[in-house]
């Protein structure tokens, strides 16, 4: 079962947070097999994680955010975490797209 995708993932005006999947990407993710599904599941997991630095990005841009030394750190590590794995996550995709086949 996929839980609902709004559950407890917006930000309290009923606006998903940055980078989650809807319902209709759910379903789609759902339908793909194979190489779809992985170029598929690949993309919206990097959207999902620059949603995630935007978050950050939000949160450190903001008159009280970031000010103390435990949430800066961590912000600053969830950003640097978060580069590094877009990274790789577009490169399995360079792969797959150079894999005969496609």
């Amino acid at each position: 079962d996929v839980p609902d995708a709004s559950a407890g993932h917006n930000h309290g005006d009923g606006e998903l947070m940055p980078g989650v999947l809807t319902d209709d990407d759910l379903a789609r993710l759902e339908a793909a097999s194979g190489r779809d599904f992985d170029e598929l599941f690949l993309l919206y997991m990097i959207r999902h994680h620059e949603g995630a630095m935007m978050m950050v990005a939000e949160l450190l841009s903001s008159d009280d955010g970031g000010q103390e030394s435990e949430v800066f750190g961590l912000a600053q590590h969830i950003d640097s975490d978060q580069k590094i794995e877009i990274a790789r996550m577009k490169s399995l995709l360079a792969e797959i797209a150079a894999t005969p086949g496609s």
